[in-house]
C-alpha cells in the first residue's frame, strides 16, 4: 500500500481526508457504514494500474475526516457537496463515481443534482431506487420485521452505546453477520425488545476469509477514535433526504449506470431492490457473496468496474 497518497483538505466547511492512487481519468469512491477509505483497498490499486486516478474518501463522520455533531450535517446535500467540492478543489471537471452501501446515496444524488460533473455511476450492494411517495423508513414500516436495524438506529445515543461497548467485537460481528461467509446469509439485522443489536449478531468461529485481523484493526482503530455517531447520523437523515429531494421525484439516473451486488446480500431482499438493481443496465450478481462485495470478491468487482469505466464516453 506504499503507493497510496494521503491528503486532508478543507471542503464544504469541514476537513476531509482522502486517499488516492494513480493518474488519469478520475474515479471517486464513497464508502458506507461501518467503513472507511480502506474499504476500497483492492480497488485503488486495480484502478491505478488500469490508468485511472482513484480517489477514496473518508466520508464525513468517518476515519480522519471531520465528524460534525448535528444530524442535519449528514444529509445528502452535504455529502454531495463534499464530493463536488473536492472535485473543484482538485481541478477535476468530471469524474466517475462509485458508492457502496450508504455511499450509494451520495453518488446517485450527485448524478441527479450535477450530471454535468458525473461521467457515470456504479453502485455496490444498494441499487438506485427513484424517490417515491414515501421515505425509505416509511415505506419499510409494514414490510420489515419488528426491531429492524434501521429503526433501531434512529434514536441518538442508543446504537452508539451498544456498538461502542466493545468496538472491535461490534465490527467483527457486523461484518461477519452481513457477509456471504455467514451460514445464515442473507441475514436480516433485528433487535428484539430489551436486547441490543450486537447481542443478536452471530460471531465467526474462525477467521473471515475476506478480512484479516490486520484489516479489522484498521477499522477498530479508526472507530475507537471517532465512535459510530457520524455513520449512524447517516441513517437519521433518511426522512430529511426524502424531503430535500422532492425536485428529483421519480427521476431516472441521467448518466450511465451499473450495479454489482452479492446474491446473499440482505439488501437485495428488501422489497423491490432486486428489481431496481436489474433495471440499472449493467447489473452483476455474485453468487456466494454478501454485503461487503468489494472485499469478498475483489477480482470480479474490479473486472466489472473496469469494464464499466472503459465503456464510458470521455
Amino acid at each position: 500500500m506504499t503507493d497510496l497518497r494521503h491528503h486532508r483538505v478543507s471542503v464544504n466547511r469541514i476537513k476531509l481526508h482522502y486517499v488516492e492512487a494513480g493518474a488519469g481519468p478520475a474515479v471517486v469512491l464513497c464508502h458506507g457504514f461501518p467503513e472507511l477509505w480502506y474499504s476500497w483497498r483492492h480497488q485503488l490499486h486495480a484502478l491505478a494500474q488500469a490508468g485511472y486516478r482513484a480517489i477514496a474518501l473518508d466520508m464525513r463522520g468517518h476515519g480522519e475526516s471531520d465528524a460534525p455533531i448535528k444530524i442535519e450535517d449528514y444529509d445528502v446535500c452535504q455529502t454531495v457537496g463534499d464530493v463536488i467540492g473536492l472535485m473543484d478543489l482538485l481541478g477535476i471537471d468530471r469524474a466517475a463515481l462509485v458508492g457502496h452501501d450508504a455511499g450509494t446515496s451520495t453518488v446517485y444524488h450527485a448524478a441527479l443534482m450535477r450530471p454535468d460533473r458525473v461521467r457515470g455511476v456504479m453502485g455496490l450492494s444498494v441499487p438506485y431506487v427513484p424517490r417515491g411517495p414515501l421515505s425509505v423508513l416509511d415505506a419499510f414500516d409494514d414490510t420489515v420485521p419488528d426491531g429492524f436495524y434501521m429503526h433501531y438506529f434512529q434514536k441518538p445515543g442508543v446504537a452508539e452505546q451498544d456498538l461502542e461497548r466493545d468496538i472491535t467485537e461490534s465490527l467483527r460481528r457486523l461484518i461477519y453477520a452481513n457477509s456471504g461467509q455467514n451460514p445464515q446469509a442473507p441475514f436480516t439485522m433485528t433487535v428484539p425488545e430489551g436486547s441490543t443489536l450486537v447481542d443478536e449478531l452471530p460471531a465467526p468461529d474462525g477467521p473471515m476469509h475476506f478480512l484479516s485481523e490486520a484489516d479489522l484493526s484498521v477499522y477498530s482503530t479508526a472507530y475507537s477514535r471517532t465512535g459510530f455517531r457520524g455513520g449512524l447520523h447517516g441513517y437519521r437523515v433518511f426522512q430529511r433526504n426524502w424531503e430535500l429531494t422532492a425536485a428529483w421525484h421519480d427521476m431516472a439516473l441521467p448518466v450511465p449506470a451499473a450495479y454489482v451486488g452479492g446474491a446473499l446480500d440482505t439488501v437485495l431482499q428488501f422489497p423491490g431492490f432486486r428489481t431496481a438493481a436489474e433495471a440499472m443496465g449493467r447489473a452483476t450478481f455474485l453468487d456466494g457473496a454478501g454485503h461487503w462485495v468489494q472485499a469478498e470478491r475483489p477480482d470480479e468487482v474490479n473486472e466489472a468496474l473496469l469494464s464499466f469505466l472503459d465503456s464510458l464516453p470521455s
